[in-house]
């Protein structure tokens, strides 16, 4: 019957385990990510509402 050392069993182990992920990420298939959708209006954002901002132009103008 063939011995083998802990440690020597411990490192094969280790190894196989390394190589089966290595495989599994391998076999995946690499995709490009998907580019972010537009939202329109998005780049702009106003803090104020429309009727503030009249109310303060007539006040300013007086």
């Amino acid at each position: 019957m063939a011995q083998v050392s802990f440690s020597k069993a411990a490192a094969l182990s280790v190894f196989l385990l390394v190589a089966s992920m290595a495989a599994i990420v391998s076999a995946q298939e690499m995709a490009p990510a998907p580019s972010p959708s537009l939202v329109t209006g998005a780049g702009f954002s106003v803090p104020a509402s429309g009727a503030f901002v009249a109310v303060s132009v007539v006040v300013l103008k007086m």
